[in-house]
This record gives C-alpha cells, structure tokens and sequence, in this order.
C-alpha cells in the first residue's frame, strides 16, 4: 500500500460537485412513536429512502424511553394521541430527564394547534399535522438531524 489517495482532489478533477461525496457520518437513527402500525410504517419508508437514516417504531408512549435508552435516537417523532402515555406526557418525560433532555423531538399529530398550545412553553415549533406531506416530512427531518449535529 502507498498510502490513502485524498477523495476530495479526485473529485474536483472528476467536476463532481463535493455534495455528491458519500456521506462519511454514521447513519441516523430515528424513533417513531405512533400506535398507527401503518402511519409508522409510511414514515419509515419515506425516511430510509430518502435520508441516511435508520427508523425504529415503537407503539406506544411507554416504550419509547426504553428504545431511547437501547438505541440513543437522534430524532424522535412522536404522536400525541396514543393510548397509554401520549405525546404530550412522553415530551414532559424527556424534558426531565437529564439522559434525554437534548434528543430532538418532532410532533407528527392529527391535533397540531393542541400540540403546539402544549409545547409554545418549552419553546417548541417542531409540530407536522396529519396527514402530511413527504417532501416537507423530509426536509424538517434532514434539518431537525443537522440541528442536533451542530448542538452534539
């Protein structure tokens, strides 16, 4: 071996603009909380082609601090109404939590006003109403995960 060739000069002779470089950081990992098996499901598949990330579901309330604690998320997307533990209860856990307090969170719900009367407290404008739209999921998503890069 002779050493490492450098990419970046390879790609400036090849004209490929430097975005097209693969992205060298570790893949994402999201968290949807949504007790709709089908809406989480959309949302997985709109994320994993869409975005280098990796989505996980769970259910219900409960058990996301367990996931969060598994697979340290770099996003979560909650639902506020689910059975159990909704949204709302699910965000004031995290809040209080010193392991949790930095995760970011996006509200996914069919009540955005309630949400964002519910969050205006902690400052909090990250609500998407249902039924959404892919691309605009998409791009709050890649910015929600590039705002918590530059906060790490």
């Amino acid at each position: 071996m002779h050493g490492h060739v450098p990419l970046q000069p390879l790609h400036e002779r090849a004209d490929l603009p430097s975005s097209s470089l693969p992205s060298l950081r570790r893949v994402k990992r999201v968290l949807v909380a949504d007790d709709d098996s089908d809406m989480a499901t959309l949302i997985k598949t709109i994320l994993e082609e869409r975005l280098s990330v990796m989505v996980d579901h769970v259910p219900n309330g409960a058990l996301v601090l367990d996931q969060i604690s598994a697979t340290h998320p770099d996003l979560v997307i909650l639902d506020v109404s689910m059975p159990g533990l909704n949204g709302i209860d699910v965000f004031d856990l995290l809040r209080g939590s010193a392991s949790f307090v930095d995760v970011p969170v996006l509200f996914l719900t069919a009540l955005p006003d309630r949400a964002e009367q519910a969050f205006a407290r902690f400052g909090v404008s990250d609500v998407m109403a249902k039924p959404f739209d892919a691309d605009a999921l998409v791009r709050r998503v890649d910015d929600l995960l590039a705002r918590g890069a530059r906060a790490a």
